[in-house]
């Protein structure tokens, strides 16, 4: 993706990394990965990172918070002709409406590179980046917290009867980014 916009980017691309995460555990809900290891992403691979923080019983709607953060990007960028928010989903048909429905907006584009990626292809620029990726919360069946991801967890996820990237939330990770050079991580 990385690859691909710099190509096609006139103006300038600008990416920016944007979580929303617990404002009193400082922990990004569902993943639990704390917040501090998104920063240790961020900062290896010299991305800027908005992390917006959710603060409970504030009243305030999810996607108006998202909205704030969009605000603040727009205005850091006031010269960015186009701004889109971008997700990592693959394939969940209702999560996609939600957040068509929820985060739509005239001022921004959603967009979804890996939406229907075949899981082998995806597999396979993992294995290439070298990048290690550990389960940091598990929801069904037996695998465990702190497991590494890779094929062979992969095959027993679906063995297991689960989807084989826990894209129904049977499991959340966390990429190791810095464990490889910021070049071969953004795959460049």
């Amino acid at each position: 993706l990385v690859k691909e916009r710099q190509r096609q980017a006139s103006p300038p691309f600008h990416l920016i990394l944007l979580t929303t995460f617990d404002a009193k555990s400082r922990i990004i809900a569902h993943q639990e990965v704390p917040i501090d290891t998104v920063l240790r992403q961020a900062q290896h691979l010299q991305i800027p990172l908005l992390a917006i923080p959710l603060h409970r019983g504030s009243g305030e709607t999810y996607p108006s918070r998202i909205e704030k953060g969009m605000d603040a990007i727009r205005k850091r960028l006031s010269d960015a002709q186009r701004v889109s928010l971008v997700f990592g989903d693959l394939h969940l048909d209702h999560i996609r409406e939600w957040r068509e429905k929820e985060l739509s907006s005239e001022r921004h584009a959603l967009e979804y590179p890996l939406w229907e990626v075949p899981y082998e292809d995806l597999m396979e620029d993992l294995e290439a980046s070298g990048i290690g990726v550990t389960l940091s919360a598990v929801t069904k069946g037996t695998l465990r917290v702190g497991t590494t991801f890779d094929r062979s967890l992969w095959k027993e996820a679906v063995r297991l009867g689960m989807d084989g990237f826990g894209e129904e939330g049977e499991f959340h990770s966390v990429a190791e980014v810095w464990a490889v050079s910021r070049e071969r991580a953004l795959g460049l």
